[in-house]
């Protein structure tokens, strides 16, 4: 593959704009090991730090896997991304300007235009779905629904909340009056394809939930409903911006909460998580209504030196928690399980028993 001097020149600002202990270290803890950098290797299971970062030649190598290069690949490699992908984002997040085609062309490229183009339409849907939460008369039963189950204003928009409004085609209009094309929605699964021609919203009557990935784009929605339909909780189709198991609900928001306390909370739903927050757990995220998979395990172990399963404490939350500890084992992460008692979830009990009894559950 040959390559432009255009690209080439574009790469190399990029790369000496993007620092690569810094593009690491926000996803593996790092500690100096004389000129270098070490930390626990993210590609693949290991305990005793393999993984090695040269500031000077700004490249990483892992002496267990032998996975290895430039701030590129490991951007590449960590986010699935193609290399006109990572080009972009390292672009936009260290303010280099990319001239048109910086990436290249041909398939990646293609394929990268295509990501832009769904997240573009999830970052629209998500505008208007938190609008029509904050302001349409439709939408008092979901901000009345938040309210009963403890969902503080300022959650709410930190999450950026929104209302999927019980109509067939709010989406279907919206999107394209703002510019969006219904078939990168269709991709996206925020709509989907009538058996005799035209589209209908996937979502409706339910309070949405934005799925951030690591870098902060939104990936996908969960719905949960407001009345008695089913399922009671949606979540986006998998497409090729979104995969489940590799994404955690909250993560990215509560990312330096969990570095910090050293320690992340899994829990099994959504409002369990902003039940955690809104009761002063931030280190907490949650699997997005699947089993948790090594890629979620080795994301967490980037930020914290332990994970507490925080598991409902039915069959169903004991079943979970037994297929996920053989998985920190063989990934060689420390974690431990603590299931609440009955059949509480930590939204329920937090609302029975309070934050100073979990803390002690926890400790």
């Amino acid at each position: 593959m040959t390559t432009s001097p255009q690209r080439a020149e574009t790469a190399r600002l990029v790369k000496e704009a993007a620092d690569i202990v810094t593009v690491i270290g926000e996803h593996v803890q790092l500690k100096r090991s004389g000129a270098n950098l070490k930390g626990v290797c993210p590609f693949h299971a290991e305990k005793t730090p393999s993984f090695m970062v040269q500031p000077e030649r700004q490249t990483f190598h892992c002496f267990g896997c032998g996975e290895g290069g430039d701030v590129f690949t490991f951007v590449m490699k960590y986010h699935n991304l193609t290399f006109p992908e990572a080009l972009q984002e390292l672009a936009q997040r260290f303010n280099v300007t990319l001239p048109e085609r910086a990436g290249g062309g041909g398939q990646d490229q293609e394929q990268a235009q295509k990501r832009q183009a769904l997240l573009d339409a999830n970052e629209q849907a998500a505008i208007l779905y938190h609008r029509l939460l904050l302001e349409a008369p439709e939408a008092a039963d979901a901000r009345a629904y938040l309210a009963k189950r403890g969902v503080p204003a300022e959650l709410a928009e930190r999450f950026r909340l929104g209302y999927a409004p019980n109509r067939w085609d709010f989406l279907v209009k919206a999107l394209p009056a703002a510019g969006l094309d219904l078939e990168m929605a269709l991709a996206a699964g925020l709509i989907v394809k009538k058996e005799h021609g035209g589209f209908y919203d996937r979502f409706r009557d339910r309070v949405q939930f934005p799925i951030l990935n690591l870098s902060g784009q939104i990936v996908g929605f969960g719905g949960r409903i407001l009345g008695d339909g089913q399922p009671k909780y949606l979540n986006s189709p998998e497409s090729p911006v979104f995969e489940k198991g590799r994404v955690l609900f909250g993560l990215y928001q509560n990312r330096e909460a969990v570095r910090q306390a050293r320690r992340c909370l899994l829990v099994e739903g959504n409002f369990d998580l902003l039940a955690l927050l809104a009761h002063g757990f931030a280190n907490a995220a949650a699997p997005l209504g699947t089993a948790l998979t090594p890629a979620h395990i080795r994301t967490l172990k980037g930020y914290c030196d332990e994970t507490i399963l925080l598991f409902d404490g039915d069959t169903a939350g004991e079943k979970a928690a037994t297929r996920a500890v053989p998985l920190f084992l063989s990934e060689q992460v420390t974690a431990r399980v603590v299931l609440l008692p009955g059949s509480h979830d930590p939204d329920t009990f937090l609302a029975e028993y309070g934050a100073e009894e979990l803390t002690k559950m926890l400790a």
